[in-house]
């Protein structure tokens, strides 16, 4: 068997731990920290998921070690569903096959044959059949290829896992939890204990670390033990029919199941992701019994199509049957026990199982012994030769040798280190007899100990691998994006900052040195850093892959026609500043910051992170919209020490417009990081009564700083849920939670509440708050895309008004509470000629985005969002304002459709089934929403602004780490045409993935390119003319149909697969889409590869 490991990542601003795997050909285990930007990293080494079945995560149970796992869950999960569709696929047809009477007769007497041959020879030989004879161990049952994938952990890990019940939703993959158990808190002390976990590749010791200055290590709840009703958990009564019904994991009967709290967090982990449940399989109800507000629907009897269902006026349930969705399993549970944080750090010993010696056929032959029973004396059983003597496995096999294996220690201080020492692993040789290497994931000072150097010195015959932030260098951890970071600043410097980073190591403490001579030694841990483990101990360095971005190659690739292209612009700028110089043009916010930290959507790639706008105003402070997974790590990227603890005590209020993961992953670590800037480490006591009165919040204002986080109910039910895990700041925080009317929206007035206290910036009470976040206004409104999607638009005392989208489809509610903005940053998830996906995904395209912006008023837009499909900047050269349309929300009244219900698990165009079955009819699109407001305001298109307001707006394209003024986005809009030449370029050539590669590999692509270039053009000449009289002489087609719906249409399956992660899909530029639109729409017989 032959297995390494492999280091994924070591401490720098992109990563805050190192994570590594564990490669043994058929399966990969992960070790160490799942921290945020794992995903991403993965995506940027080409580090293959699909075959993870274990994750083991090494440290304490908090965000800075954990805050990755839901990342990279749905990587595997995506990874894995369509092996295992495929799979599935092959194994019908073979059981279909396999049913075939004739075949089956035919083969039947032939195999018998051969079974009782084989029977008689290892009868004669003294061996048992049934024992030997190995299945193939493939299972011809579909069933059997679901997997499971396990995380292995601390204290808590369960808990914090089962806080993202509202936000993510997997089916085809279980997810199991094996946590560190109350029992097993300190280990067995006894020397020669069995291992805590096997499979048939690898045995696992835990080793729980605690700190030695504690006394009390008791890590268990006060109310763990006790056993309650689910009902006390569950946000509907469990004893109505169809709620029960919904209860998947646990069917509640007419006395509620009791459970313990464990129990009752592990149901919940197995909802989410090992649930049969469908988005839009209705279910018929009893009207009565249906929990309110619900979406209803009724079948047609004459049509027998699906109609909408309306309540009468007076409120009154008439005793009819509805049809309802049946509850998502995750969404019942509307609380989760509480915790209490654990202080636990866990590492592991990892070994592979003792190596049989090989086998040797020759002496075998030798001996007299059938080759059939060659595979018997391989299992370890002793056999009868054919001249009826005994042979044993040691006869013709070389002798056994020790199984291999490595140590993940995790010390996050120098208090954990002398428990570690102290463990009796260290001494036992049953465990520690074939370790060869130790890696080390250590705190800061923890290396300076001199215990640890001891400790080094006394097992140098290890390998010692040292991964911590004081010696790891801060290199670039995510290549491709830094690289085309640095492209952009040779075009605009001024607004593209090339990210901080660097290849040095900080000095290294006196530990053992690395030498050649010796098989042990201490080295600094860096990425793509290969360990064989078997069959025989050596490095192994990544062949293709220097270890650091050569930054360098990045700036010699640079075009010369893209300089100079940009050169001509900063000139023309420079001119435009002396003429607004000399006219005293100025308005309100000019001077404010708009940093942008996250420009992609649904999943990070390697060019774009998810969904983080910064916004920096003088004199007021700093303001963060949205906050997805790897924020702060692009903070780090962005600005120095000193200046992100600036941005940290400047920061004010964290906005979360909705629930989907990302958008508020990074919440977490930026809470924490403000926290410590403003604060000091994190408290042990996590909850501090601050009261719940007008007069309380008042004087909490008044004499302390407080960060404000606004955003929906869900969201601020999250963060308390989590806060139980450990204190990340939670103490410190005024959480909002945001109620926009669902009538006509008040552009001046927006409610909200933090615990009983109402707030409204209109009344007594908000001078402080408006005092506290630098405000003079704050307004919200529901958007469509998913349930409490919403948008705001803030107003500063200068008049500046600043209005952010979120993610939602055109919103005439958006633009009423954002009238006279400033500023306008809207999502531009896809390209106009993806109107469908648009639509069925509940996004914007660019066009219906500066629809927007023009209704609204404002002064500049910022388009951001994209689809991670985009790998260059999306046209905009096709693009007028006065051909923009202004199109009407689907389906919608005051610009947002009727909000969901239940928790949206973005599972989106699933086939609508009725009681289990599907149906034919579509489920029409949702209604306009019922509203209590006496104002008639009746839902249209977007207003239409005039003529010369077109031309005034002012349009610019994000890239993340974009740093841009107000007063300066329109000069930002004269770089697109450069930004679009650098594009082309670099895909030309590929340029931008060939950092990261030694000179020689890229020589030899470049000699490809050119022949690749070559042959195309010479195709492109001889079928040029072909294509152009297909076109002139093919019918029209009647109708083009939807390129979403249709599984054929090449621009249909890429849909399929948006918002996946970068490499999976293909670009579609927009010059190009109008081409192949007219082609197709023109010849029915064009072969759609071939219009591309």
């Amino acid at each position: 068997m032959h297995s390494y490991i492999q280091l994924l990542s070591t401490p720098t601003a992109d990563t805050a731990g190192t994570a590594l795997v564990l490669d043994v050909g058929l399966k990969r285990y992960m070790f160490g920290n799942i921290h945020e930007g794992l995903q991403r990293v993965c995506i940027q080494r080409s580090s293959r998921l699909a075959k993870t079945s274990e994750i083991f995560i090494s440290g304490k149970t908090e965000w800075k070690n954990l805050g990755g796992i839901f990342g990279v869950i749905l990587s595997i999960a995506d990874a894995t569903a369509s092996a295992v569709q495929s799979a599935t696929e092959n194994i019908k047809a073979k059981n279909k096959a396999e049913e075939s009477p004739k075949q089956s007769n035919a083969k039947s007497a032939k195999q018998a044959k051969q079974e009782a041959e084989r029977a008689r020879i290892f009868m004669e030989a003294g061996v048992d059949p049934e024992k030997v004879i190995q299945k193939s161990g493939k299972d011809n049952d579909p069933q059997s290829l679901r997997p499971t994938l396990t995380i292995h952990g601390g204290q808590n890990l369960t808990h914090t896992i089962a806080t993202g019940r509202r936000f993510i939703f997997r089916k085809g993959m279980s997810v199991e939890v094996n946590e560190l158990a109350e029992t097993d808190e300190h280990a067995s002390i006894d020397t020669g204990r069995d291992p805590d976990w096997t499979d048939d590749c690898i045995q696992v010791w835990k080793l729980p670390i605690e700190p030695s200055f504690e006394a009390d290590t008791s890590t268990k709840s006060p109310e763990s033990s006790r056993k309650r009703s689910f009902d006390e958990f569950v946000g509907v009564d469990a004893s109505l029919p169809g709620n029960a019904e919904a209860l998947i994991s646990h069917p509640v009967t007419d006395s509620a199941p009791s459970m313990t709290d464990d129990e009752l967090r592990r149901s919940v982990v197995s909802a989410m992701f090992g649930s049969t449940w469908r988005l839009d399989a209705l279910f018929e109800t009893p009207l009565k019994d249906v929990k309110l507000p619900a979406q209803l629907w009724t079948k047609n009897p004459e049509t027998k199509k699906l109609e909408r269902y309306h309540l009468p006026n007076d409120a009154s349930k008439p005793d009819i049957n509805v049809l309802v969705r049946k509850p998502w399993p995750g969404a019942l549970v509307d609380e989760l026990p509480p915790a209490k944080p654990s202080r636990i750090a866990m590492s592991y010993i990892v070994r592979h199982y003792p190596q049989r010696g090989k086998f040797l056929p020759a002496k075998a032959q030798a001996l007299k012994v059938h080759p059939i029973i060659f595979s018997a004396l391989q299992n370890g059983t002793t056999v009868k030769s054919q001249n009826g003597t005994t042979v044993t496995p040691e006869m013709v096999m070389e002798p056994s040798r020790t199984g291999g294996g490595f140590a993940v220690v995790d010390l996050p201080s120098v208090e954990y280190l002398h428990s570690l020492l102290r463990r009796p692993e260290w001494q036992d040789s049953r465990i520690m007899d074939g370790l060869q290497a130790m890696v080390w994931n250590l705190g800061h000072g923890v290396s300076r100990d001199q215990a640890l150097h001891a400790f080094i010195q006394q097992h140098n015959t290890l390998k010692h691998i040292v991964a911590a932030p004081d010696v790891s260098p801060n290199y670039i951890a995510l290549d491709s994006s830094a690289a085309l970071i640095i492209r952009l600043n040779q075009v605009d410097s001024q607004r593209y900052p090339i990210p901080i980073h660097s290849n040095v190591s900080p000095l290294l403490p006196p530990l053992h040195k690395p030498s050649e001579e010796q098989s042990g030694g201490y080295l600094v841990a860096m990425r793509d850093y290969h360990l064989q483990l078997e069959a025989k101990l050596e490095e192994r360095e990544a062949a293709t892959k220097e270890p650091f971005l050569n930054t360098r190659r990045v700036l010699e690739l640079a075009s010369k026609e893209v300089l100079e292209l940009a050169q001509d612009v900063k000139s023309k700028i420079a001119s435009a500043d002396a003429a607004d110089e000399s006219t005293n043009r100025s308005f309100p916010g000019q001077d404010a910051e708009i940093i942008c930290l996250g420009t992609g959507s649904s999943a990070p790639s390697k060019y774009r992170n998810v969904s983080a706008t910064l916004l920096r105003v003088p004199g007021c402070g700093s303001y963060l919209f949205d906050c997805g997974e790897g924020t702060l790590g692009q903070l780090r990227r962005l600005y120095t020490p000193a200046e992100l603890e600036k941005v940290l005590r400047d920061l004010k209020m964290i906005w979360i417009s909705h629930m989907h993961a990302d958008h508020h992953l990074g919440t977490t670590s930026v809470v924490k990081a403000w926290y410590e800037v403003n604060f000091g480490p994190a408290e042990r006591s996590r909850h501090i009564d601050d009261g719940d009165s007008e007069e309380d919040l008042i004087k909490i204002l008044q004499h302390e700083k407080r960060l404000f986080v606004f955003a929906g109910h869900q969201m601020i039910h999250w963060l308390e849920e989590y806060s139980f895990v450990e204190d990340f700041g939670y103490s410190k925080l005024i959480a909002v939670e945001t109620i926009p009317r669902k009538s006509l929206p008040d552009a001046n007035f927006s409610y909200m509440q933090w615990k009983n206290v109402a707030l409204g910036l209109g009344r007594p009470i908000d001078i402080a708050v408006r005092q506290a976040t630098g405000l003079t206004n704050i307004v919200t409104c529901y958007v469509d895309h998913c349930r409490d999607a919403q948008a705001i638009s803030v107003t500063f005392p200068s008049g500046f008004k600043f209005s952010y989208s979120g993610d939602c489809r055109p919103s005439s509610r958006f633009v009423q509470i954002g009238k006279g903005s400033t500023v306008l940053v809207h999502e531009a998830t896809f390209d106009d000629a993806m109107q469908a996906d648009a639509d069925a995904k509940k996004h914007s395209t660019m066009s219906e985005a500066i629809g927007v912006a023009l209704a609204m008023g404002a002064k500049s837009l910022l388009l951001t969002h994209f689809s991670q499909r985009y790998q260059k900047i999306p046209e905009l050269a096709t693009l007028s304002r006065d051909r923009v349309k202004f199109i009407e929300p689907r389906a919608s009244v005051n610009g947002v459709r009727e909000m969901d219900v239940l928790d949206d698990p973005e599972v989106i165009n699933q086939d609508v089934q009725l009681n289990g079955q599907p149906v034919q009819e579509e489920a029409p699109s949702f209604p306009e929403v019922e509203t209590s407001d006496t104002t008639p305001y009746v839902s249209g298109a977007l207003p239409v602004p005039e003529p010369g307001r077109r031309q005034d707006l002012k349009i610019a394209i994000a890239f993340d780490l974009l740093r841009i003024r107000v007063g300066d986005i329109a000069h930002l809009e004269k770089f697109v045409p450069v930004f679009q030449r650098l594009f082309e370029i670099s895909e030309e050539e590929g340029k931008l993935n060939t950092a990261s590669q030694p000179d020689d590999v890229v020589q030899s692509k470049r000699e490809g390119q050119k022949q690749k270039r070559k042959e195309l053009r010479r195709q492109n000449s001889q079928t040029k003319q072909a294509k152009l009289d297909i076109v002139t002489e093919a019918a029209p087609l009647e109708a083009a149909g939807s390129e979403s719906g249709n599984p054929n249409n090449a621009r249909g399956r890429a849909a399929e697969h948006d918002e996946q992660h970068e490499g999976a899909t293909k670009a579609w530029p927009a010059g190009e889409a109008v081409t192949t639109d007219r082609i197709r729409s023109r010849s029915p017989k064009l072969d759609h590869a071939e219009a591309l």
